[in-house]
């Protein structure tokens, strides 16, 4: 093996001594160490750089994530305090507007008829709860109507409510309205006829003249349009042009109260001379601002119980079908029980506006 070396100036080859080449080794050596150092501190350099990036991104998205779950529970409680003030609220007013109507009750008993007050508080109470009862079950389901057939619903209702009543329903292709509803009283004499039309579309004034035309056709006593969609001006019933006009929710109630008065003046005509005076008094008294004042009182309630129960109505849901005829009976019955204490009372009974029945008594023939 040659080992010479060539000298940079002369151009001489020569041969290295043992020290001079141990002295080139470490020479090369070292500057190979001081490289492969170099570069793996640059490595280390790079990489450290790299994970103080890391580090600081994670420590922003950390900081953010505390920040948003902060926002969002602060959220979340004051959303639960909103909520538990407001429940409280509506209880308190609920339990106040309770016991004015109680005291007034007892006040006006003990002022007119004292022996009778423990027996009237104790009815008053039992028809109070039922009413309740009734109205919040009857807010619930007036979501329920997507789906079904108008007609066929109502026919159904009227049927069941009234189970000595005649219903019938005027076939397709036929002129008149949807429902003849004949008013039978304890011995099935016929008292009158209240014919019925429901409606879905947006509303039309001629449907009124179309009624009234067939309620002269079917000889009816009472005309009522009950339609989805309402005038601005209506917000529950009114009497236009001869024709009642209702929604949905309220044509169960205003059934119950004109059954009521086409009994009343059938029992009337009996007994009168001038038998159309006494037809016209039933016109008469459903244009007055007393009905008007009375049932609108009774809507109001209805529907402040609904909008408050809106809620749990959604929870409720699986059995409102279960329930729905006992909850319409149910106020039927409330406002017979009421229209029965004022055929025992009389005069002495005081007016409670929450039923929203006329004063009177109810006779059936």
């Amino acid at each position: 093996m040659n080992n010479q070396l060539k000298c940079p100036k002369c151009g001489e080859y020569f041969e290295p001594s043992e020290a001079f080449k141990h002295q080139f080794e470490e020479q090369i050596t070292e500057k190979v160490k001081k490289e492969v150092l170099q570069k793996a501190e640059e490595t280390l350099s790079k990489e450290l750089k790299d994970r103080d990036a890391q580090i600081s991104e994670l420590k922003k998205r950390a900081e953010k994530a505390e920040e948003e779950e902060l926002k969002i529970r602060k959220e979340k409680r004051d959303l639960e305090e909103a909520k538990a003030k407001f429940e409280l609220e509506k209880q308190r007013q609920l339990d106040s507007e309770r016991e004015k109507i109680r005291l007034k009750a007892v006040e006006e008993i003990q002022e007119k008829d004292k022996f009778k007050f423990e027996e009237y508080e104790k009815k008053m109470a039992d028809m109070k709860k039922a009413l309740d009862d009734a109205t919040k079950k009857a807010a619930q389901g007036s979501q329920q109507l997507q789906g079904e057939v108008l007609e066929l619903d109502l026919e159904n209702l009227l049927r069941e409510t009234f189970p000595n009543d005649e219903i019938v329903s005027v076939g397709k292709g036929r002129e008149g309205g949807d429902i003849i509803h004949k008013v039978k009283g304890k011995t099935g004499r016929l008292a009158g006829v209240i014919l019925w039309e429901t409606k879905r579309a947006n509303w039309q004034k001629t449907w009124l003249a179309k009624l009234r035309e067939d309620g002269r056709k079917e000889g009816s006593t009472v005309n009522v349009l009950v339609s989805i969609n309402l005038p601005d001006e209506i917000s529950n019933f009114q009497l236009i042009d001869g024709v009642l006009v209702c929604s949905y929710k309220f044509a169960l109630p205003l059934a119950a109260i004109i059954r009521r008065d086409v009994l009343h003046i059938a029992y009337a005509k009996q007994t009168a001379e001038n038998k159309e005076e006494h037809l016209e008094e039933l016109y008469r008294y459903l244009q007055s601002e007393a009905f008007r004042h009375r049932f609108e009182a009774f809507a109001e309630g209805i529907m402040g119980l609904g909008v408050d129960l809106d809620y749990e109505r959604r929870s409720m849901e699986r059995v409102w079908k279960k329930r729905e005829t006992q909850i319409r009976r149910m106020q039927i019955n409330a406002a017979k029980m009421y229209g029965e204490l004022q055929g025992v009372m009389g005069q002495a009974l005081p007016d409670i506006k929450a039923l929203s029945l006329p004063d009177g008594q109810e006779k059936e023939d």
